[in-house]
């Protein structure tokens, strides 16, 4: 009854025909579920009348209604996939959140060997693909935890793992004005993985805290295997994929 829709001519027939199919399709399921199969029967017969009268006008197709929908589904998809991994096709939009942005000041050194750090910092809290996405991924590995304490720790390198790899691109993130900064390459890389070494230590802790309230097998060596991952995949996973350059960086 979906494609319907397409013909609609206004919003209140809209709303209408969405009020008619909800409770048509509840009310179907009443008389199912209550063995009223009479019931049912002429409330699906109506419903198909209602339908082949609509229908029975020689109508043509809406391409503008049908292109909005496929791009609506599409979406939907990219969103879904967007609760796992960073998915490039969706619009980027930004928040300003004062209160992190107040605590990056405060915490982050006033000095120039902190500048890109600051920077990636800001874009990173503010950035909605990036920080909910590792919000996401935070709460996926609570949650883990909590379903199978004896096995998250397993869980959580894996979720240390995706959420470095899908942290890596905001590397490219920053615009091409940044390097009016009396700051060299290499400087730049390097304070990108730092900055990918604290957001990543900071989520092993928060992992870790967590499996340590639920339950008493948190011993202190998940803590340093975690810790021991986290260094290994910076320094020696993501620097080879880390070249903050001109041509990377946005305009």
């Amino acid at each position: 009854m979906k494609w319907d829709e397409q013909w609609l001519e206004n919003h209140v027939q809209f709303v209408l025909h969405r009020l008619n199919r909800f409770f048509s399709i509840y009310l179907m399921c009443y008389f199912l579920l209550k063995n009223d199969w009479i019931f049912a029967l002429v409330l699906m017969s109506v419903n198909f009348v209602y339908l082949i009268c609509f229908i029975g006008k020689k109508r043509n197709l809406n391409w503008q209604w049908l292109i909005d929908e496929e791009e609506s589904a599409l979406l939907q998809n990219f969103k879904f996939i967007n609760f796992f991994m960073d998915v490039p096709n969706l619009k980027r939009s930004f928040r300003n959140r004062r209160l992190l942005t107040l605590i990056l000041k405060r915490c982050i050194p006033y000095s120039q060997s902190s500048t890109s750090v600051y920077l990636y910092s800001h874009l990173f809290v503010r950035y909605n693909d990036y920080f909910y996405l590792y919000l996401r991924l935070t709460l996926i590995g609570i949650l883990v935890n909590y379903a199978i304490p004896t096995s998250g720790w397993i869980f959580n390198l894996l979720i240390l793992f995706i959420t470095g790899l899908q942290v890596i691109p905001l590397q490219h993130e920053i615009k091409q004005s940044a390097l009016l900064y009396p700051i060299s390459k290499s400087q730049i890389n390097n304070s990108f993985l730092v900055f990918v070494l604290v957001i990543l230590y900071a989520q092993l802790f928060i992992l870790y805290f967590a499996m340590l309230t639920h339950t008493s097998t948190a011993k202190i060596y998940y803590l340093l295997i975690g810790s021991l991952f986290v260094y290994v995949f910076v320094y020696f996973f993501a620097s080879k994929r880390v070249n903050v350059s001109g041509s990377t960086l946005k305009e």
